[in-house]
């Protein structure tokens, strides 16, 4: 599977922006949103039985894990068992 996204670098940043449907608000985010960073990976979908649900996980690193099936986290049966919250490491390794 192929999955694209976009990163916002500073995602609570607008709590100092300009109020909402101004001018500078809209001149704020035409800044920040140029600071976005673009990712694509290109990643199996782990081994399913029937089709259901699909779930795209986004780690740290930039790494992404995705899974199709009946099943959802947290269940015994799902494939990935990733922790709730998953802290960026100071340096991520070459891939």
């Amino acid at each position: 599977m192929v999955v694209e996204w976009e990163k916002d670098p500073d995602p609570h940043a607008y709590v100092n922006w300009p109020p909402l449907g101004t001018d500078g608000y809209r001149a704020a985010y035409k800044l920040h949103a140029a600071k976005y960073t673009r990712h694509r990976a290109v990643v199996p979908v782990a081994r399913y039985e029937e089709l259901g649900l699909v779930n795209v996980h986004f780690l740290p690193c930039n790494q992404v894990a995705v899974s199709a099936g009946a099943t959802y986290p947290g269940r015994p049966d799902y494939p990935f068992h990733f922790p709730q919250k998953m802290q960026e490491p100071a340096t991520c390794p070459e891939s």
